[in-house]
C-alpha cells in the first residue's frame, strides 16, 4: 500500500476521533455533479463529495484538527475523477508561549520553494522581532507516483529590524529527494519595508544551488499615499527549475522577465477601476506588451460585477485581445442570479513558403469564447444549492457545454 493510502486511513480515524471529542466543530459538506464532453466527444459525469472540517480544542488540550478532502468518481466511466486529500493535520499553538506545531498533510511555503507535505512543521515565535521554522516529511505529488523515499525538508528564519521594526528580512532553504536522490536545493531571500504613510517595498530572491544560478527574482513598490488611488510597479525574473534527476535538467532553459505597472482607483463606495501595463521580455522570441483595464463593483447592496479588456501586442504577429464580464444580482435573501462572458481572439501573422523564392503572407484569427449563467438558492443559513451552465466554443473545436450543480451544507 502506498504511503498516501496509509495517510488517508490515519486521517479518517483522526477525523472521527476529533468529531467525537472536540469542543467546537465547524465545516462544510459539498456534493457536486458535473457534466461535459471529453476530447473524444463522450459525455462525462464526474461526481464529487467534498468535506471541510475544523475541530477546535480536542479534549480541552488546545489541539486543533483541520481536514479538507474529496471523494470522486465518474458516473459514466469516461474520465478520471480522482479522490484527493488536500490537507489533514493536527495543530497545537502557543506551546510555552513560543512554539507552534503542525503534524499531518499541510502546505509549507517559503521564498526558497513550497511543497504539500506529509510531515511535521515546528514554528518559533516568542513575540519578539525574530521568528524561525523547520519542517520535514514526505513530498506529496498528485500527478505522479508517491513513494516513501520522496522527501522534503527545510526551514526559514526572519526578523524585523530598524528602530521602528518596519524592515523585515528572511532567509529560507528547501531540499527535496526522490528515491533517496537529491532533486532540489533552493535558497531564498526576502525583504519587506513598510514606510507607513507613503509606500511599501518588497523583494524575493531564489537561488538554485544545484544549477548554480538565480531562478527567481521579484522586486516591487506599492505607493498608497492617497486613499483613493494606489500605484504598484514590479520587476519579475523567472527561470524554470527542474528536478536534478529529470532529463530536462541537462538542457538550456529560456529566461523570462517582465516589467509591470498598475494603477488602482476608487470610483466610489464599493466601485474600483484599474489599469495595468506589462512588458514581457523573452530570450528566444520577440517581446510583447500587454495592456489591461477594467472596473469592478463589489457587493454593497444587491448588485456586483466586473468588466475588463486586454490587448497583447507581439512583434512577431501573435496578437491577442479579449474581454471579460461578470454580473450577479441578489433578487432576495434566498435567491441570486448571475452570468458572464469571456471572449479571446488570437491574431496570427503567418508566412507560408511555396518551396521557391517567394512566400505567401497572411493573417489568421482564432476566437474562443465562454458564456455562462448561474444561480444560487439559499434554503437556510446553513444550506444552499448552486448551479451553472456554460457554453464553450472556438474556431478550432466544436461547441460543447459544461455544467455543474453543488449542494452545500455548513455546520
Amino acid at each position: 500500500m502506498k504511503l498516501w493510502q496509509y495517510f488517508w486511513a490515519a486521517a479518517l480515524i483522526s477525523l472521527l476521533t476529533a468529531s467525537a471529542s472536540a469542543s467546537t466543530i465547524t465545516g462544510r459538506s459539498s456534493t457536486m455533479l458535473e457534466w461535459y464532453d471529453d476530447p473524444d466527444g463522450n459525455r462525462a459525469y464526474p461526481a464529487y463529495q467534498y468535506l471541510l472540517l475544523n475541530a477546535r480544542d480536542i479534549q480541552d488540550s488546545g489541539v486543533n484538527f483541520r481536514f479538507f478532502g474529496r471523494l470522486g468518481t465518474d458516473l459514466n466511466n469516461r474520465v478520471d475523477a480522482d479522490s484527493r486529500l488536500f490537507y489533514a493535520y493536527a495543530e497545537k499553538r502557543g506551546i510555552n508561549d513560543m512554539f507552534n506545531v503542525k503534524l499531518g498533510r499541510h502546505l509549507v511555503f517559503t521564498t526558497a520553494g513550497s511543497a504539500l507535505m506529509d510531515g511535521l512543521t515546528l514554528d518559533y515565535n516568542a513575540g519578539g522581532p525574530y521568528t524561525a521554522s523547520i519542517f520535514g516529511g514526505g513530498d506529496v505529488r498528485y500527478y505522479e507516483s508517491y513513494h516513501r523515499n520522496d522527501l522534503v525538508a527545510g526551514g526559514k528564519v526572519a526578523g524585523w529590524i530598524l528602530a521602528d521594526n518596519n524592515l523585515k528580512l528572511g532567509l529560507s532553504f528547501i531540499q527535496k529527494w526522490e528515491a533517496n536522490a537529491t532533486t532540489h536545493q533552493l535558497i531564498g531571500l526576502d525583504a519587506f519595508y513598510d514606510h507607513g504613510i507613503y509606500f511599501e517595498a518588497y523583494g524575493e530572491y531564489q537561488f538554485n544551488y544545484l544549477s548554480d544560478t538565480m531562478s527567481y527574482l521579484l522586486a516591487g513598490v506599492n505607493y498608497h499615499r492617497n486613499p483613493d488611488w494606489q500605484v504598484r510597479v514590479e520587476y519579475l525574473y523567472s527561470k524554470p527549475v527542474f528536478s536534478a534527476t529529470s532529463i530536462y535538467s541537462v538542457f538550456a532553459v529560456a529566461e523570462y522577465q517582465e516589467i509591470m505597472g498598475q494603477l488602482n482607483y476608487r470610483l466610489g463606495t464599493g466601485m474600483f477601476a484599474f489599469g495595468r501595463f506589462t512588458h514581457e521580455i523573452y530570450e528566444e522570441v520577440a517581446n510583447a506588451n500587454v495592456m489591461e483595464a477594467g472596473v469592478e463593483k463589489i457587493r454593497t447592496d444587491q448588485f456586483s460585477g466586473s468588466f475588463s479588456g486586454v490587448l497583447r501586442v507581439h512583434d512577431e504577429g501573435q496578437d491577442l485581445y479579449g474581454i471579460r464580464a461578470r454580473v450577479a444580482y441578489l433578487l432576495s435573501h434566498r435567491f441570486q442570479v448571475g452570468g458572464g462572458a469571456s471572449i479571446d481572439v488570437l491574431e496570427r501573422r503567418l508566412v507560408v513558403f511555396d518551396g521557391q523564392e517567394t512566400s505567401i503572407e497572411g493573417r489568421y484569427e482564432e476566437t474562443t469564447h465562454r458564456i455562462w449563467i448561474d444561480a444560487t438558492t439559499y434554503f437556510t443559513r446553513r444550506t444552499s444549492l448552486e448551479a451553472r451552465i456554460s457554453r464553450i466554443e472556438s474556431d478550432r473545436w466544436n461547441e460543447y457545454y459544461y455544467g455543474n450543480v453543488r449542494f452545500n451544507y455548513h455546520f
